[in-house]
């Protein structure tokens, strides 16, 4: 009787080890650091036929995030829309008024994603909300990633959103003759382990 019961509690902590393991292996996924002076987020977009760009200086956030582990993984990135910048002054100052980010209204854009797969070696793709103006939208972004030392890693990618669907461009700007729509969003993100 006593091996009986000895067996079924050895059995009874199997299963519970097994039930437990997912639980555990997302405790142990990662959480890196944004190095701001080794990380970059811009934008591009076209006006009167002809390319503009610009970036913003100051973002951080949150990253959990393992390759082996994309299911446990996630993202949030506040980005501060007071940084940006730009060539020229005037199109600077101008993206801070309440036609374009309205930036005293709404100073920060916020991505977040929990949602990754790999799409090649080093590429993956993330799906999650993009917040501007307080228009929540989903979006993809696809990046490649690729580490730089055992706790240090780097992400390239690249996303296209849609100005007019966050309402960035009012009034006379609600039209696409002059600013184009479509707006290319680039990062590079560098970061270490927490």
């Amino acid at each position: 009787m006593a091996l009986i019961l000895s067996r079924f509690f050895i059995y009874q902590c199997i299963i519970v080890l097994l039930l437990f393991m997912p639980v555990m292996a997302k405790a142990e996924v990662s959480e890196w650091q944004i190095l701001s002076g080794e990380s970059s987020i811009t934008f591009s977009g076209i006006q009167n036929n002809a390319p503009i760009s610009g970036k913003f200086k100051k973002f951080n956030g949150i990253i959990v995030f393992d390759p082996d582990q994309l299911s446990a993984s996630k993202v949030r990135i506040v980005i501060d829309i007071n940084s940006v910048s730009t060539s020229y002054s005037d199109l600077t100052s101008a993206l801070l008024t309440s036609d374009w980010f309205n930036a005293k209204r709404f100073p920060e854009a916020v991505f977040e994603a929990n949602h990754f797969t790999k799409t090649g070696e080093n590429k993956y793709e993330a799906k999650g909300n993009m917040t501007i103006r307080d228009k929540t939208v989903p979006i993809k972004i696809t990046f490649e990633g690729e580490p730089l030392s055992d706790n240090k890693w780097r992400a390239k990618g690249s996303t296209i959103l849609k100005r007019l669907v966050f309402g960035i461009g009012q009034g006379e700007w609600e039209s696409t003759d002059e600013v184009k729509n479509e707006v290319k969003v680039n990062f590079s993100i560098t970061a270490i382990r927490k």
